[in-house]
């Protein structure tokens, strides 16, 4: 029997988005109990987020059925001898429901499943124990395995998008092996050939060769595209690549400058060491951002003698309004996983029509504010919605290449 999913306050609530991705079924009185929490003054500040954030998506998407709180509703509740509070108001809803069609209800408070379950007597299940089915993330390039004759035909007509991939998104060929043989990327028109070749920088060591098929799209990316986000864990070379692409197009003259915006802030979980002293770049010096190019570059004597040259130039987003990013410029955004969507778009329209943008985070696991969790993230709502646009190039990183314990965290 197939059931239609009935979400209580707090299962939305954990869901967010996930929730979307097919019919759903909610009581009216969860809709005043969101609106109720964004505005509460006894809840922290994290919850209010999460139902902000709700709120908006149930006002965006309309893939959902309301029960109004109505006389039969009350009427459900009176015959089981129960008072009208919300939890009780929402499980007379979905039992009002379920005599028409069948429903699972769902929920992750454990009160709210022992009533559903022993007194109304509905199929009951936590958020983890359903299978929710919704848009697979996007990385950027498709993996597909091809017998001897599909390479064949593959080849032979390139100018065929076979694989339906987007403008800008890579192919990587494997063979009836699994090995993988070649990539490709689809620019609109044709599988063009992916950029294979040694990135060549006297600050990283004059030679530099992409660790993996991934890597080398990237840097095929940023090479290619006016715009490029590159995402991936902790290790997986996003920033270094990112660092020895941009720095060999200084060092051969196509740029003069890199503009690198950042936003300090503080890692999740950990304790604020309070008042920094200097200027803004000596305060950007102790930030992250320090730690980021100075482990990249090699000591904090190369960082400094590049901003003494104006070849980098550290931004906090909090100062970007009103500036501009020229046409010899790269614009990097590191962290970018710590943005929302109006701190994207402000950073993003500093850029003029001829500097070259590249953006690099990870906002499945490095995201360091509740402000920026899910539907909210900048960097994220910035490619599901650029996504195939032919100034986009976007790169999921899957490897992770620092250390083997670097790797091995990834269990934690």
């Amino acid at each position: 029997m197939e059931y239609t999913l009935f979400f209580d306050t707090n299962a939305l609530l954990n869901l967010q988005e996930k929730a979307f991705g097919e019919h759903f079924i909610v009581s009216q009185k969860t809709l005043e109990e969101i609106e109720n929490i964004k505005t509460s003054s006894r809840k922290d500040g994290e919850i209010k987020m999460k139902a902000r954030k709700l709120a908006r998506l149930l006002d965006k998407n309309n893939d959902y059925t309301v029960i109004p709180i109505n006389t039969d509703i009350k009427q459900i509740v009176a015959d089981f001898h129960l008072e009208e509070t919300p939890d009780y108001l929402i499980l007379a809803s979905a039992y009002y429901q379920s005599r028409q069609i069948p429903i699972l209800v769902v929920s992750d408070d454990i009160n709210v499943k022992f009533i559903s379950r022993n007194i109304f007597n509905l199929p009951t299940k936590g958020v983890d124990e359903i299978d929710l089915t919704y848009d697979e993330e996007y990385t950027g390039y498709k993996e597909v395995s091809m017998t001897d004759d599909e390479m064949s035909k593959f080849y032979s007509n390139l100018n065929s998008n076979h694989y339906n991939l987007l403008v800008n998104q890579y192919l990587v060929v494997k063979n009836s092996k699994n090995e993988i043989v070649d990539k490709r990327r689809w620019d609109g028109e044709t599988h063009a050939i992916v950029c294979d070749k040694t990135i060549k920088s006297k600050m990283f060591g004059d030679k530099i060769r992409p660790k993996d098929v991934y890597q080398a799209c990237a840097i095929d990316s940023i090479l290619s595209h006016t715009l490029t986000v590159l995402s991936g864990k902790a290790g997986s070379g996003k920033s270094l690549i990112s660092l020895i692409t941009m720095m060999s197009l200084l060092e051969n003259g196509t740029y003069d400058r890199i503009v690198i915006m950042f936003n300090p802030t503080k890692t999740r979980g950990a304790s604020d060491m309070g008042f920094y002293s200097g200027n803004a770049v000596e305060k950007a010096m102790q930030n992250s951002i320090g730690s980021i190019l100075t482990s990249k570059f090699g000591d904090r004597f190369a960082v400094e003698l590049l901003l003494q040259q104006d070849k980098i130039r550290l931004v906090s987003m909090a100062d970007v309004r009103g500036m501009e990013v020229r046409d010899n410029e790269i614009l990097y955004i590191t962290e970018a996983q710590n943005t929302s969507v109006d701190l994207m778009k402000l950073c993003l329209s500093r850029a003029s029509s001829g500097c070259k943008i590249v953006i690099e985070g990870d906002y499945n696991s490095q995201v360091d504010s509740y402000l920026y969790d899910g539907y909210g993230n900048g960097m994220k709502r910035m490619i599901d919605s650029l996504k195939g646009e032919p100034e986009l190039g976007y790169v999921q990183l899957p490897n992770v290449w620092r250390s083997k314990i670097a790797a091995l965290v990834e269990k934690l």
